[in-house]
């Protein structure tokens, strides 16, 4: 029998409980204290557990129980453990199982009622609450105004009934027992707090466990993707139907939103919403319903997605990860969370606690308290997999099922539509996100670490352009393409990327949109002619370069083409191709007699804007020169940079650069390639040789500058000879671009919008801009999106880690663009011009179809609409602000305008906008990105 159970401790009270401990330490504290309030060892010793001090036991161990916890077991007094065996105590040492310490003890008691089995686990969940009410008492800064006595009493009763089997007595006095310690919390803070209980889903765990854990008895919430959704709706009928029960109910949320879960902040604003579309769509099909809270369980946070997700009528978001990667923190469990036009919504921004650690339940007291004492609104918030947790995270459940004594489990879309709207804005800076995509992609021995990213972004611009030469075609033919192919998906993700098989039949399907809209253009009475028609799919001008093989002459130098030219394999020419229109280019017998002076000299390349010099002993580039400032704004060479040698202790630290050691180009051939009034180009070839003379791998670059283009175009080819370190933004090779400003700022684009970059890693996939005191220069970047700058006037574009297999890369040089962009759009992605044999297009040798009066908005896509009858009656579009500063203009169309009006993402009408004509009028905040609804006159 026992008379009085108790608990070794290495502090004096509350004031000093070690709470501080982690792992087994705190595993066996918790423990030890939870097991002694079992209704056998409470009825049997009629009175409450109790507590000494390590180093002063108690004398008297006649009929003891002593649980003595990990900690406390070197601090044992010598002879104690003898005393206490010879005195008939029974002690337990160390132990860290809840279950296998009860087991030791009940041979002491004699047989179990089974009510009192039963509700055993409600006694564990008492006495552990009892612990955390009294130590975040005192964390609130008050004494103690529990009623001890009272309290004992209803806790003896309720174990007395539950060991003779009275159930119905024992729920009663555990209530009152959970109520008593409400009402002494309420002294300090009578608001409850918000527990928000976050169940990872994954497809290994659509099983009973996650069954069990729908069909628990509080709120809950699934952290799950819109492909998960999908899947439990064709292979999980049960499952499904629990799901969709409770969320009627709402005593379930669903957090997420997307289909699936890839690099969102590398991906365009287009791939974004269909991702979230698709991922709508799927909820609907197996929940009947879409989330209104946004989460993700992999990085992929962006300044850019409060306007989206405000857009899509969510409530709130969860602005955390459980994944590698950095992002901003708030000191607010709810916050406002601010984007990159100034939308807000409102967010969890704490990080969820791990709710499989003893630790976190140890001190969790201090965590209540301290979000009691500083937030807006108290939370907490708990993710674990499906029935994976502690032992007192399941304590923690059982106490709010009594009461709120330590907060109330609520879903989160309550949470976000019922707590108090947040009034601190969180400081979420877009240069403080840090993703972990290529260290991820090496670790995980992904295929193509950098090119998966590049293909799928050149995949995705191949996507937009079929979908908008389908929209130009059917617009100015007045009636769909009933018979256009089907457009594959968007590749969202890596490493899904589009396969080779897809990527020509995009292409296939692009010829087949160009010819339509080739078809629907009027047509002057004019002799027919062999003449390509060039497409600008952007809204802005584009001056490109065009191959023109099929042409018996090349065309002559009038509007629109700058410049004409040949070499012994091409015909080609330099031209201006309207934003949203198109060039038709035709021969012209006078069209060889161009005049105007070649732009390669030597291993020099010269056009309107700049003048490259190529390094006759690198092969790179050795300097770039404009026509207003003095010296040189750009060198660039082929590199690969390799860790170095760790500095000595006690050394000043210098720096993640300082040791690294870059390897050198060596040329072996330069070949002056073209020389035309319309183009040059060169080709170098060499080595790449390390600190040793070693050759570290062969390289070859082609050179290529237009006729009035402030692009350098440079294809790149190196075959690595040695296979870089597993360390990717350490070890890699990379084209290295260095200038002479250290004070230079840089900037990239967040889904589109120019973004101020502070830090040494940028990930950009259209392009990384230096803004010096002697002008702008911009690397445009064709998708490749993993950049590192070093020594503040560097910059390496990572081309080859660990693990790559593509050899072949794709830069250009921006020197002074007045809108990075739009040019970077253009150089990740043109339709190929269109061969054909017709009469010169009524408008002209070029036109437009739509204008944008305003240089920083762009169209993000455009699509036709039409009645009932297939008549098209205008179109949709959206707009985009793409500088970071305000837009005032009107996008005129090549129609008069009836009505035109703004919309959600769900089509839902916001506002009328003002027409006039063909013209309809808007204002932008910076980074906004709108959809607009227009009708035909």
């Amino acid at each position: 029998m026992i008379q009085e159970i108790a608990i070794l401790l290495p502090c004096h009270s509350f004031e000093d409980f070690p709470t501080y401990h982690t792992g087994d330490e705190a595993q066996s504290l918790l423990a030890n204290w939870t097991a002694m309030w079992h209704p056998a060892f409470l009825a049997s010793a009629g009175k409450n557990p109790q507590w000494h001090r390590v180093d002063s036991p108690p004398e008297n161990l006649e009929g003891l129980a002593l649980l003595i916890p990990s900690i406390c077991k070197s601090e044992l007094p010598a002879g104690f453990s003898q005393r206490a065996k010879e005195s008939g105590a029974t002690l337990v040492k160390g132990l860290t199982d809840r279950q296998e310490i009860v087991t030791r003890l009940l041979d002491r008691v004699g047989d179990v009622h089974e009510v009192a089995v039963k509700l055993a686990p409600d006694f564990y969940a008492l006495g552990y609450c009892y612990l955390q009410v009294e130590l975040l008492t005192r964390q609130m800064r008050y004494s103690s105004s529990l009623d001890e006595i009272y309290f004992e009493n209803k806790t003896i009763e309720a174990a007395k009934a539950a060991a003779e089997g009275n159930e119905e007595t024992a729920l009663g006095c555990l209530q009152a027992c959970f109520d008593v310690l409400m009402e002494e919390r309420n002294q300090y803070y009578s608001v409850d707090a918000s527990l928000l209980d976050f169940t990872l889903v994954a497809e290994s765990t659509l099983n009973e466990s996650l069954l069990a854990e729908v069909k628990g008895q509080l709120p809950t919430n699934l952290w799950i993707s819109g492909s998960l959704a999908q899947k439990i709706a064709e292979d999980h009928t049960e499952l499904k139907e629990a799901i969709s029960a409770k969320i009627t109910e709402k005593k379930l949320g669903i957090v997420g939103g997307e289909w699936i879960e890839g690099p969102l902040n590398l991906l365009d604003p287009e791939s974004l919403l269909a991702n979230f579309q698709r991922g709508h769509e799927a909820y609907q099909q197996a929940f009947g319903a879409a989330p209104k809270v946004f989460g993700r369980r992999r990085f992929g946070m962006t300044a850019f997605l409060p306007q989206v997700l405000r857009g899509l009528g969510y409530v709130g978001a969860v602005h955390a990860t459980l994944d590698e990667g950095k992002l901003p923190v708030s000191i607010q469990g709810k916050a406002r969370w601010e984007g990159i036009d100034g939308s807000t919504i409102d967010a969890l921004a704490k990080f969820p606690l791990d709710a499989t650690k003893p630790e976190t339940f140890l001190s969790l007291f201090s965590k209540l308290g301290e979000a009691m004492d500083g937030e807006h609104v108290a939370t907490l918030a708990f993710a674990h997999w499906p029935q994976m947790t502690s032992p007192w995270y399941e304590d923690l459940k059982t106490i709010a099922r009594y009461g709120n004594s330590l907060g109330e489990f609520v879903t989160a879309e309550h949470y976000f539509e019922e707590t108090d709207t947040a009034t601190y804005h969180g400081n979420f800076k877009p240069e403080d996100y840090r993703t972990p995509w290529l260290k991820q992609s090496i670790v995980r021995r992904q295929e193509g670490p950098v090119s998966q990213h590049a293909q799928r972004e050149q995949f995705n611009a191949r996507l937009e352009a079929v979908e908008k030469l389908r929209a130009f075609a059917e617009l100015m033919a007045g009636a769909t393409t009933s018979k256009a192919s089907q457009s594959p998906e968007r590749s969202l993700q890596d490493p899904a990327n589009p396969s080779e098989d897809q990527s020509v039949e995009t292409e296939k399907l692009i010829l087949e949109a160009s010819r339509n809209l080739a078809a629907a253009i009027p047509r002057a009475e004019q002799p027919v002619q062999h003449a390509y028609l060039s497409i600008n799919t952007l809204n802005s001008l584009s001056t490109r370069g065009v191959y023109l093989s099929e042409l018996a002459d090349l065309p002559a130098s009038s509007e629109p083409v700058i410049a004409s030219g040949h070499d012994s394999k091409r015909k080609f020419a330099a031209v201006d191709v309207p934003g949203c229109g198109y060039a038709w280019i035709a021969g012209d017998a006078k069209g060889n007699a161009s005049k105007q002076k070649a732009l390669l000299d030597g291993h020099v390349l010269r056009n309107e804007f700049m003048e490259v010099h190529i390094h006759p002993e690198t092969g790179g580039i050795k300097s770039i020169y404009d026509y207003k400032t003095r010296g040189n704004r750009l060198s660039q060479q082929l590199s690969l940079r390799t860790p170095g040698k760790k500095q000595a202790t006690g050394q000043r630290y210098l720096g993640p650069d300082a040791s690294a050691i870059y390897s050198q180009m060596q040329v072996t051939q330069i070949d002056p390639a073209t020389s035309s009034p319309a183009m040059g180009e060169i080709h170098t070839r060499g080595n790449i040789i390390g600190e040793e003379k070693e050759v570290m791998a062969t390289y070859k670059q082609t050179y290529r500058l237009w006729r009035a283009s402030r692009v350098l175009e440079i294809d790149i080819e190196i075959e690595p000879q040695v296979d870089p370190k597993s360390l990717p933004w350490d070890s890699h090779y990379c084209c290295r671009l260095a200038w002479g400003d250290e004070t230079a700022l840089t900037y990239h684009d967040v889904q589109w919008v120019r973004t101020r970059c502070s830090g040494r890693r940028i990930e950009a996939s259209n392009y990384v801009e230096i803004n010096a005191s002697h002008g702008k220069t911009t690397l445009l970047t064709a998708g490749i999106p993993f950049h590192l700058r070093n020594h503040g006037h560097m910059l390496d574009t990572i081309l080859i880690p660990h693990g790559e297999s593509q050899r072949k890369f794709r830069l250009g040089i921006g020197l002074d663009l007045p809108y990075s962009l739009p040019a970077s759009r253009d150089f990740m992605y043109q339709p190929q011009p269109v061969f054909e044999s017709a009469s010169m297009p009524a408008p002209g040798k070029s036109s437009w179809m739509f204008h944008l009066e305003a240089k920083n908005v762009i169209l993000t896509s455009l699509e036709s609409l039409t009645n009932e009858n297939g008549d098209v009656i205008g179109c949709k579009t959206k707009i985009l602000e793409t500088e970071g500063r305000n837009a005032k203009g009107a996008l005129r169309c090549f129609r008069k305008v009836g009505e035109a009006h703004l919309c959600d993402f769900h089509g839902n009408r916001i506002s009328k906008c003002l027409v006039d004509g063909d013209r309809i009028n808007f204002q932008l905040a910076p980074g906004q990105w709108y959809p607009l609804e227009i009708y035909w006159a």
